[in-house]
């Protein structure tokens, strides 16, 4: 019998699954390297606009669009940015921020609009914590080894010298690997298990050695809320909470006296808030982070009393902002506030900030039900880096935020979600159903 060639067969592509490919990788470069990350962004929005060419695809985003305006909450924020170039002065450094914040309009169109599976939406989660993993292993042989040279670049950051957000991306990926878990038990074997477990304690003794303080503040205050969430209580909610505060005070207390790595930066930064409030006595203050931030909040009060609604444009906080610096008694260099809420409302005013928190709250509040768990501990979590840090003045920190909210409000095609979102109406059809059935 001869075998003879077939042409009958035809290629099938696939752009959405294509697009969750390159989703994927956005999500696990974001930790270790900005220059791929930026790749794979393109890559998914030409994927994702050749999908259109699918009347299938193109009327089931429109639809998606149109019932869930919750999409567009960000993409109408990022409009403020090009309206505060109409009172910018300087343009150049204006359209730079607005090409950075970018991420506000494109990705909740990009992602949010994909049909994803749930398993789908927990690969694209796991390829972001596994990629922690590695990060957590180069925290090991830096600190073991004390090789300069992997101190990084701008293209691959390593993560000491970008600790305020891989201290971030390390304490989330935990939180990643401990909802996977739980929610996979009965369906894992258990070398899965292990493995994940192994891995969970790769990234915290990681973030221990980091010396990241944002990420441990963040731990401690995660994981009480991680039990009060995925734990099924019967006792009165002021006990849970109650319970939460000593778990949380007790986790703190043993972090701190159990790890030098950990007691160490909470005492420094002890030390710096009260040297910059007397003078630096023993220290420089250009090496005291906490120091230098009360310095900045001090610098750039009189800058935004002088713009308190609208604020100075969309490029102009480094020009009007550089001048505060030049009569600093301890000749601290010109830095942006390191808070991103103090840095929005310098920007912006009262209103941009008012707008930015009240978009962001709706957002949350439109989660999917069965991711929101998860979405809420990244939420508290990215509230708390604000406070000491700009997240959203680096790529890798807006794009870790606005990837994983887009995420968390897709809603992928499975009965499970249709259940928890209107539980209600499904139980008055399957009411509907069994009278039927007895008719």
């Amino acid at each position: 019998m001869t075998l003879k060639p077939t042409t009958s067969g035809t290629f099938k592509f696939n752009s959405e699954l294509v697009s969750f490919g390159f989703l994927a990788i956005l999500l696990a470069a974001i930790p270790v390297s900005k220059a791929i990350a930026s790749i794979a962004e393109v890559l998914l929005a030409v994927s994702w606009f050749i999908g259109f060419s699918d009347s299938n695809i193109r009327t089931r985003r429109f639809h998606t669009l149109k019932t869930a305006p919750y999409l567009l909450l960000f993409p109408a924020f990022y409009l403020i940015f090009p309206l505060g170039l109409l009172y910018t002065i300087d343009l150049t450094e204006g359209i730079k921020e607005l090409n950075m914040k970018h991420y506000f309009f494109s990705l909740p169109l990009l992602v949010g609009t994909l049909k994803l599976s749930r398993d789908q939406v927990r690969w694209a989660f796991l390829s972001f914590a596994i990629t922690n993993v590695l990060v957590a292993v180069s925290v090991f042989y830096i600190t073991a080894t004390g090789n300069d040279l992997l101190h990084g670049s701008p293209h691959i950051p390593s993560a000491f010298e970008q600790r305020p957000r891989a201290s971030l991306f390390l304490c989330f990926s935990i939180f990643i690997f401990g909802e996977y878990l739980i929610s996979k038990w009965h369906e894992l074997s258990n070398e899965a298990k292990t493995t994940l477990f192994i891995f969970s304690g790769m990234l915290l003794g990681g973030l221990i050695l980091m010396k990241g303080r944002i990420g441990q503040l963040g731990f401690v205050v995660l994981t009480p809320a991680f039990v009060l969430h995925y734990l099924q209580f019967t006792k009165r909610s002021t006990l849970r909470w109650l319970w939460a505060g000593a778990l949380s005070l007790l986790l703190a207390a043993g972090m701190y006296f159990g790890f030098e790595d950990v007691r160490q930066p909470f005492n420094e930064a002890v030390d710096e808030l009260i040297e910059s409030q007397t003078g630096y006595p023993t220290s420089e203050p250009t090496f005291s982070s906490i120091g230098q931030r009360v310095a900045f909040y001090q610098e750039f009060w009189p800058l935004f009393l002088e713009n308190p609604v609208l604020g100075v444009g969309t490029g102009d906080l480094v020009l009007e902002g550089r001048p505060l610096f030049a009569d600093n008694p301890f000749h601290i260099p010109f830095q942006k506030p390191h808070n991103q809420f103090y840095e929005t409302a310098i920007k912006f005013g009262l209103v941009g900030l008012l707008l930015f928190l009240t978009v962001w709250m709706f957002t949350v509040r439109a989660f999917n039900p069965g991711f929101r768990k998860l979405g809420y501990l990244f939420s508290i979590l990215i509230f708390v880096s604000m406070w000491s840090d700009s997240t959203f003045g680096t790529q890798a920190g807006i794009s870790f935020f606005m990837t994983f909210t887009a995420l968390f409000l897709v809603r992928p095609n499975d009965p499970v979600f249709v259940t928890h979102e209107r539980p209600y109406e499904q139980n008055a059809e399957n009411t509907q159903l069994k009278t039927a059935g007895l008719r």
